[in-house]
């Protein structure tokens, strides 16, 4: 059997210096272990590990790194420390704007395997890049802890630092669904350390595919804010992932939302309509099946976020849709799955996390249901 390199666990880098920082911080470490905890997709018997340094401001030297499985909270399966190499040492330094892929590392995963990843942090390299909604607690102790079993008095973090993605050795042939988007895709509004963001619930739902969720919070299709824009990102972190096949796109929300709340300038449909053709032609191009998804419904947002829902935002949103029932191949009609069927402004009350605009497990369900019934109807 043949086998390739593939995707099966990615984080999409957030500048350490974005406006996301008032939320959740990035840091720096000096003398410390970082322990972050992610699921990857896939079987396989060889995995390797990306590092990325691309929002550094200096070089980023790391020690040692190894993966395991994980036990509870900071603790490794006992006899599942591995260690991990770059070009055949321990030790790795990524220049700033820079990402490190390690040495292939006999590790097996089945199916979906809760991977523990360490590193050791000898010097101050200035912020990281980092993920600021992890949804997944990491732990920082003093020292060199890559291969302790367990971390005793653990500092808890919520943001995924420097950890870009996984990948693995599987059959060729195997089916990769990239989830891009914003927020919604990224999990906002589900239960903290889940897995009910709705690419988690969809990789259950499509029996031995992998699905990578590349969502940011904060994202927009045509402004870098929160990240670099999806029209400038779309190529470094789904066309650069390994073995991926299908894309959901699911942007469009911040840019009619977050003109109100931050005083920018609105964004029209007409707009939005060119970045979204902009993305699936690259899709389109890479051979890739695109599934466009519907953005969902905001109003009655304006109590937890001023000036994100407006009559003209909710305009701009009804003809975007429009635009993607019409001519978009493959369509996730998110907005249909969760609006309120008697105010279809607004999301359905059983659906909504409480601020009106991030769906809850349930929603999250709903999302993952539309949008693996539009995979499966292009199949």
């Amino acid at each position: 059997m043949t086998t390739t390199w593939t995707a099966a666990f990615r984080s999409a880098p957030v500048s350490a210096y974005e406006s996301m920082t008032l939320i959740y911080p990035s840091r720096a470490f000096h003398d410390q272990t970082l322990r972050q905890i992610v699921r990857v997709h896939g079987v396989g018997d060889q995995l390797r590990v990306r590092l990325s340094n691309q929002y550094g401001k200096q070089s980023l030297t790391i020690a040692r790194t190894s993966v395991a499985t994980h036990d509870t909270r900071s603790s490794i399966t006992t006899g599942t420390d591995t260690a991990v190499t770059f070009a055949g040492t321990a030790h790795v330094t990524i220049d700033a704007g820079a990402e490190a892929v390690s040495d292939p590392v006999y590790f097996g995963t089945t199916g979906q395997t809760d991977l523990v990843v360490s590193t050791y942090h000898p010097s101050d390299a200035g912020l990281a890049t980092y993920h600021p909604f992890a949804l997944q607690t990491g732990y920082v102790v003093a020292g060199d802890a890559v291969s302790r079993t367990h971390l005793t008095g653990a500092e808890e973090v919520e943001p995924r630092f420097y950890l870009a993605g996984v990948d693995i050795k599987a059959p060729e042939g195997g089916q990769v669904v990239a989830a891009f988007g914003d927020s919604l895709t990224d999990g906002v509004g589900t239960a903290h350390g889940s897995h009910h963001r709705y690419p988690d619930l969809l990789a259950g739902k499509l029996s031995g595919t992998a699905v990578l969720n590349l969502g940011i919070a904060g994202n927009r299709l045509l402004s870098d804010v929160f990240g670099a824009r999806g029209i400038a990102r779309f190529e470094r972190d789904v066309l650069a992932a390994p073995g991926v096949t299908h894309v959901i796109v699911q942007l469009g929300l911040n840019d009619i939302g977050m003109p109100g709340m931050l005083g920018l300038p609105t964004v029209s449909a007409d707009e939005l309509v060119a970045g979204l053709t902009s993305i699936t032609q690259q899709a389109n191009r890479a051979g890739l099946t695109t599934v466009v998804a519907t953005v969902t419904p905001f109003g009655g947002a304006d109590g937890v976020s001023p000036g994100f829902a407006t009559p003209e935002g909710e305009r701009t949103r009804q003809r975007v849709n429009e635009w993607i029932r019409a001519h978009c191949d493959i369509v996730a009609d998110l907005d249909r799955a969760l609006r309120d069927p008697a105010a279809p402004a607004v999301l359905r009350s059983d659906y909504d996390s409480g601020d009106h605009i991030h769906p809850n497990d349930a929603g999250a369900e709903a999302m993952a249901d539309t949008v693996a019934r539009a995979i499966l109807s292009s199949a």
